[in-house]
């Protein structure tokens, strides 16, 4: 696999198959000699069968989309701290949607936590993220009709949080009716229905 690896940097025109397969050619010629590199690191798996990389493998085609894969490597950056190069993959998975809302739901969701961890760091983090809340949930029906129930749409709690510390309590509580009337939960005891009230509350002080 070393080789094989060592192969593709040495060619600027060489790509990997699966790169090939998923038609991200153009894509990742564009990239510089580093994100090449970091491509690479960050589509390593280690497992019980030992470390695979995904790049070093032949292969002519894939049920795998581009949006699909670049959202795991986006994700798998993020968990090495790698922020910066996770933004531009996460971003660029979002440029080959592949019409499925269930994979645009989890690149939106992928992109919120990583803006939201830097909200301390980075410049615009939060707007960002704010950004990327609402258009998850503008996409939450379609994501439901897809998955076949309605599980927790983080996106939702996100946005309420944020807005309720902006003191935004308003928009937080419009958040929490969306939420509810599409039938997702927050994780807490109370759900939304129990953060509706304790934003009341908040609003009376």
């Amino acid at each position: 696999m070393f080789d094989r690896i060592t192969e593709l940097f040495g060619s600027e025109q060489t790509v990997p198959d699966l790169i090939a397969a998923l038609d991200l050619r153009d894509w990742y010629l564009d990239l510089s000699t580093e994100q090449r590199q970091k491509l690479h690191q960050h589509s390593t798996r280690f497992g019980t069968g030992g470390e695979s990389n995904s790049l070093g493998r032949n292969v002519t085609a894939t049920s795998q989309t581009a949006q699909e894969y670049l959202k795991g490597v986006g994700s798998t950056a993020i968990s090495e701290n790698d922020y910066v190069f996770a933004e531009m993959v996460l971003l660029s998975a979002l440029e080959f949607e592949d019409g499925s809302a269930t994979s645009t739901h989890f690149t939106y969701t992928t992109l919120i936590d990583l803006y939201y961890k830097q909200r301390d760091d980075w410049e615009n983090a939060i707007e960002n993220c704010i950004e990327y809340c609402r258009k998850d949930i503008a996409i939450a029906d379609e994501f439901v009709d897809e998955f076949g129930d309605v599980p927790r749409i983080p996106s939702f709690k996100r946005l309420a949080i944020i807005y309720q510390k902006q003191g935004n309590h308003e928009a937080a509580l419009d958040i929490c009716d969306q939420a509810l009337e599409i039938g997702t939960t927050d994780g807490t005891k109370g759900g939304f229905e129990g953060r509706k009230d304790r934003l009341r509350m908040k609003m009376r002080d």
